[in-house]
């Protein structure tokens, strides 16, 4: 059982978070292999589209005021939904954003990038995504000795901070699931800076749902990368609600099978993918993420891997305004 020290966390509401689950029957009858399954549209949550990321944030910007900050540094690459989104949210609290982002300023502005530009953030390029950490905490020490207060937001609030978004969205399935009057067996969703299934992990721990499979489709991440991350963000929640859960790299189910050729590049599958969402569902799916993930679930079925009677939910993270 939860204990009662996680309600106790801060928590900055930002947009109703009880997004709807729908049967994809018609997906799933075109499908050889295929339980029953479902969609949890947190592509609905939030001003444009914010996804799931809106879950983490509410958690991770109640801290950021809690200590003061006036400054939040975050980063992402040129599409980030992240990025984005953080920066959205610090315009709404009336918070200063600079923006860590790998790559170029791109000529003709779309989708995330031109919604940042839009808002007029101030953006900072490096030349790759490793260098995207040390070069926030220059910046962060440079506004500090400048007299501002910054809050260092790490790629997808994946942090001890931010986990709790996840952890408060297996309550609300719990819920749901009541109300429709079936369990899940599993969840499939993206993975990437390994926060969202972190939050599912400690999740499910927390409320005793051995019952359910979180299984993650890598967006860029080895298996290896992406257990530790959730290891290390997992662990120190589990110790800081005193809690004697834990969490082993091995544990974990992540598939790494349908990344590609890298992180955001469209593969055969994906491309698959999408079109039988949306011409069967009616539903679109981003490059980055989802319709990788989609394309697992696919996979999954057309292999055989479950029963027919199995209840299979597919938790689509948002992330549609790239495709703009």
């Amino acid at each position: 059982m939860i204990p009662d020290n996680f309600n106790k966390i801060p928590r900055i509401p930002l947009a109703p978070l009880y997004s709807p689950i729908e049967k994809m029957d018609r997906l799933s009858s075109v499908l050889k292999g295929a339980p029953n399954l479902y969609i949890k549209r947190d592509d609905f949550l939030g001003q444009l589209v914010w996804g799931n990321k809106l879950r983490k944030l509410e958690y991770t910007f109640a801290q950021a005021l809690s200590v003061g900050c006036d400054l939040i540094i975050t980063c992402g690459g040129i599409q980030s939904n992240h990025a984005r989104t953080t920066a959205q949210i610090a315009r709404r609290l009336g918070l200063d954003c600079i923006l860590v982002m790998n790559g170029s300023e791109p000529i003709q502005p779309a989708g995330n990038f031109k919604v940042l530009k839009l808002m007029d953030v101030k953006i900072n390029f490096v030349s790759d995504s490793l260098m995207r950490e040390n070069e926030m905490k220059r910046l962060a020490d440079e506004m500090t000795a400048k007299g501002k207060k910054p809050f260092t937001i790490p790629l997808g609030a994946s942090d001890i901070n931010g986990i709790p978004g996840f952890v408060n969205a297996m309550r609300e399935l719990n819920d749901q699931e009541e109300d429709l009057g079936i369990t899940f067996n599993y969840i499939y969703h993206p993975s990437s800076s390994g926060g969202t299934q972190a939050g599912f992990e400690a999740g499910k721990r927390l409320f005793d749902r051995n019952d359910i499979t979180i299984t993650g489709i890598s967006a860029d991440s080895s298996r290896e990368e992406l257990a530790s991350r959730i290891c290390r963000i997992c662990n120190p929640f589990f110790a800081k609600l005193e809690s004697d859960l834990i969490i082993r790299e091995e544990d974990p189910d992540i598939y790494t099978d349908f990344i590609g050729e890298g992180y955001g590049i469209p593969t055969q599958g994906s491309e698959r993918a999408k079109k039988l969402f949306l011409q069967n569902e009616g539903i679109l799916l981003d490059d980055t993420y989802t319709a990788k993930a989609a394309d697992g679930l696919i996979s999954h079925c057309e292999q055989g891997l479950f029963k027919a009677t199995d209840n299979v939910l597919f938790w689509h993270t948002g992330g549609l305004i790239s495709l703009i």
